[in-house]
């Protein structure tokens, strides 16, 4: 089973690619070398990026994507066109596979962490050699995106726990 998590922010993107219950790799799209274009250029590079991420990594079985929540009205307008990029892209490229959309307050919760901070810290305490690197503010939509992966992974084994 392969997953394949996105935390979307107006600025950059994170993703996360787990392989049977393990995560396999991890990165970011990043948009702020291309803050000048128009958020129509942004789209269309985004959509790109997306596009050669998922036939690289073809065939999920699972799309994540962090639930958007209330912000700045400006940010949230552009963070929702990325979003629909995504799920369009996801529809087209994955024989009409539609993302699976995760409330973050959802999945901190079920972690027993209460910040973006605290999230990052989780999953970089339980991948220490593979994200031992990366620092809060160029990596925390990578965290986010494999919190919100292994909240799938728990979930899904929970739910297969009850029906099988």
């Amino acid at each position: 089973m392969r997953i394949i998590s996105f935390d979307v922010s107006s600025v950059s993107t994170g993703w996360s690619l787990f392989d049977n219950g393990r995560l396999k790799n991890y990165g970011l799209i990043t948009r702020s070398i291309i803050c000048d274009f128009s958020v129509a250029q942004r789209l269309f590079i985004f959509k790109k990026d997306v596009e050669s991420l998922l036939y690289k990594y073809y065939r999920p079985d699972y799309v994540l994507v962090e639930e958007t929540y209330m912000k700045n009205v400006k940010t949230l307008k552009t963070l929702m066109q990325f979003i629909g990029v995504l799920h369009l892209v996801c529809y087209e490229i994955l024989d009409c596979l539609e993302p699976t959309f995760l409330s973050p307050n959802t999945v901190r919760s079920c972690f027993g962490v209460k910040s973006k901070e605290e999230a990052f810290d989780f999953v970089i305490n339980k991948y220490k050699k593979t994200l031992g690197k990366l620092d809060f503010k160029s990596g925390n939509d990578i965290t986010d995106s494999l919190l919100q992966g292994l909240y799938w992974l728990k979930y899904l084994k929970e739910h297969n726990n009850e029906h099988g």
